[in-house]
């Protein structure tokens, strides 16, 4: 709802003095004694009862001490006093308005909402919040602020059974002496984005990081750099399935409101200029906490902008078919309440939904809660495979397996720090098939001297080989090969084409 402030104002709509001192008096207060605060509007309306102003903020009053019928009074009077003077009071006056009859209707037509504490082991006196899960449902990854040490940090359980183990502090480098938090992490568990502020190599307030799994241990977090980044504020990221695409909230210029939700897309090991989500998603408040369910067709986030309860609610999109969103919609009550409720992400099966809220007790502050996700805003439930880094299925002699994720700058061989997660499934396969034996090619576009896209070729295969017999991969079971622009898969002729036929292959050899 919108809470009005006329500090600014040089001028009220009346000329009562006394009324207007009442009205001054009570809009100081308001933070501190709202219940003194609304005892100074009532003398002001007795000294003037045609002060727009003074209806204005009572119906805000009203709202936040759940009197509807009352701030729907004063909501009318204002509006029938101000008479079109004032815009942007126009404007918040219609959109509470909006929001009172989304509310009765809402109440009247309550959700099934059972929320259930995560127990001790993920909660903990201090607040728990922004929870992220990997594609098998069983690590959930979380932001705990220490409040002795004005501190966030990323903390991790494990699914044991039905319950959740006890929460540990993820180690150096992931977690530093400044505050990390708002992280999201690729299905397979390899690749955790998240938010950290006030570092050495950041661009503004806060920055979206990379991190990668590797060795039981977490790789130093990296600056997404300034194709990402901006001077303004980045933070809660969220990444689709499939990793080509991030999600993330922004308040840089040249949006919609105060926070937005913006994507970028990741292009040939590059992640593109970011795109705000536009007017269907953002509104002139702030969106927060995206997070695109594990089908990618459902996107919810949290919203002060849209009608809604009050405060931040949670919203669902679905999908169209040409790539956009629905129409936002409320996740209804008591899901979402007259206070502020965000951070929501959905199980990969698409039943249950976990949030963090600090209105049920608990143990302590904010906790985090799950709850059975109404059946009308489900996502499709998507199976996890638990070979899911496996790269070949079938493993037969003569076998070409493209990489699809292995990336390299343009014009030069060395490889992009992104390429070490499909790289290290191979190294996976073949550790778990000791015998095999496999051919690394290289392959270019028709871009440039034929002579120089040959070499190139072969240093890039020969850069991958390096990176697996740097892994334990005995050099005896890899070979490599450059074979320039001489096999193209796709017509030379488009972007889109040229893009195909940059690629990094292996070939199996032997079993």
């Amino acid at each position: 709802m919108c809470l009005v402030s006329f500090a600014a104002e040089a001028q009220y709509s009346t000329s009562n003095k006394k009324a207007a001192a009442e009205f001054e008096k009570g809009q100081m207060l308001l933070s501190s004694d709202p219940d003194r605060a609304f005892d100074h509007f009532a003398k002001a309306l007795k000294y003037e009862s045609n002060f727009p102003e003074v209806h204005l903020t009572m119906a805000d009053w009203y709202i936040h001490h759940d009197s509807l019928d009352r701030a729907e009074q004063c909501l009318n009077t204002f509006l029938r006093l101000d008479n079109g003077k004032h815009k942007r009071w126009a404007a918040g006056a219609e959109y509470d308005l909006q929001c009172i009859a989304f509310r009765r209707e809402a109440m009247a037509n309550p959700v099934p909402f059972t929320p259930e504490n995560m127990g001790a082991g993920v909660n903990s006196p201090d607040d728990e919040y922004l929870p992220t899960l990997t594609a098998d449902g069983k690590t959930l990854i979380f932001t705990r602020y220490n409040r002795p040490y004005m501190a966030e940090d990323f903390y991790q359980s494990r699914l044991a059974g039905s319950q959740w183990g006890k929460a540990v502090r993820m180690a150096q480098p992931l977690n530093s002496d400044e505050n990390e938090g708002a992280g999201c992490i690729s299905q397979d568990g390899r690749i955790l984005y998240f938010t950290a502020c006030n570092r050495p190599d950041g661009l503004g307030r806060c920055d979206l990081y990379i991190s990668y799994r590797k060795n039981g241990g977490w790789s130093t977090p990296q600056n997404l750099g300034p194709g990402v980044n901006s001077k303004a504020w980045e933070s809660q990221p969220c990444l689709s399935i499939d990793g080509q695409t991030l999600y993330f909230v922004s308040n840089r210029d040249g949006g919609y409101g105060g926070m937005d939700i913006y994507q970028t897309r990741l292009v040939e090991g590059r992640w593109t200029a970011p795109e705000n989500l536009g007017p269907t998603i953002n509104t002139q408040g702030d969106e927060k906490s995206p997070f695109v369910s594990f089908d990618d067709e459902k996107l919810y986030f949290a919203s002060d902008g849209h009608i809604g309860m009050g405060g931040l609610d949670l919203f669902v999109c679905t999908r169209n078919d040409d790539g956009g969103w629905s129409t936002p919609e409320n996740l209804g009550y008591p899901i979402n309440t007259l206070g502020d409720e965000s951070s929501l992400i959905v199980s990969p099966d698409g039943t249950t939904a976990i949030f963090s809220s600090d209105k049920f007790g608990g143990q302590g502050g904010l906790d985090l809660y799950s709850f059975a996700l109404p059946e009308a805003v489900r996502p499709q439930p998507v199976e996890y495979k638990e070979e899911i880094t496996e790269v070949v299925p079938t493993l037969e002699v003569g076998q070409v397996v493209t990489l699809n994720n292995v990336f390299f700058q343009t014009g030069k061989y060395a490889l992009l720090e992104v390429s070490i997660v499909e790289l290290d499934k191979v190294v996976e396969m073949m550790k778990a098939n000791p015998t095999m034996r496999i051919e690394l090619g290289g392959h270019t576009d028709n871009v440039g001297n034929a002579a120089a896209n040959q070499k190139l070729s072969e240093q890039r295969a020969k850069s991958v080989y390096d990176y697996l017999v740097k892994q334990g991969i005995a050099s005896d079971r890899l070979s490599f090969k450059g074979y320039g622009d001489t096999q193209p898969v796709a017509d030379n002729g488009t972007p889109e084409g040229r893009q195909q036929n940059r690629r990094t292959v292996f070939t199996i050899l032997g079993k």
